[in-house]
């Protein structure tokens, strides 16, 4: 199992670098949100017939979402994965899905979205195969397919490895309006 409190802290000490730089606020410094109780998952498994992949469910029991998770996209909470805004953004954008996702045969019905972008059509989303979430993470803006990670902890490691690389262009100069 990933030992997410030290992917979390590590994240977390990033984001507050790249904050004490960011002096024209460009990027939110947030933390996650507490951790969803087991029943709160197992409530939303049993009302959508879907089964979590087991990374993204272990994360979700430490850090119930994560606004600004990443630059300005948010990972959804549970509540957030089973409707509302970011639900409804995702949904939207993938019904004229570019054509790289519509190649692959997704849609709002394959794929389950856990981490929106509500300002730019950035989202990343886990296939969804006869009610499994299976483990990859699949990232997508209006070109397709941009990142494709074999796991939800791949993903997160992805997310933390691009946020260090924020920091080092923020430590540049790289980020000034």
């Amino acid at each position: 199992m990933a030992d997410w409190p030290t992917r979390i802290i590590e994240l977390v000490r990033l984001k507050e670098a790249i904050s004490r730089l960011d002096v024209d606020r460009l990027f939110s410094s947030t933390l996650p949100s507490v951790a969803a109780p087991a029943s709160r998952l197992d409530a939303w498994e049993a009302g959508t017939g879907v089964t979590l992949d087991g990374g993204h469910r272990s994360f979700l029991l430490a850090a119930d979402g994560w606004p600004a998770f990443f630059e300005t996209q948010d990972l959804l909470s549970v509540d957030q994965l089973a409707g509302g805004r970011h639900r409804d953004v995702f949904t939207a954008w993938i019904e004229s899905a570019p054509a790289a996702a519509r190649a692959e045969g997704y849609s709002a019905a394959t794929l389950l979205p856990i981490a929106v972008d509500l300002e730019l059509p950035l989202y990343a989303a886990m296939p969804v195969t006869d009610g499994q979430v299976a483990s990859r993470v699949l990232s997508l803006d209006p070109s397709g397919i941009i990142d494709d990670f074999d796991s939800f902890e791949d993903y997160v490691d992805g997310v933390i490895e691009y946020t260090r690389r924020n920091l080092a262009d923020f430590e540049s100069g790289a980020y000034r309006l």
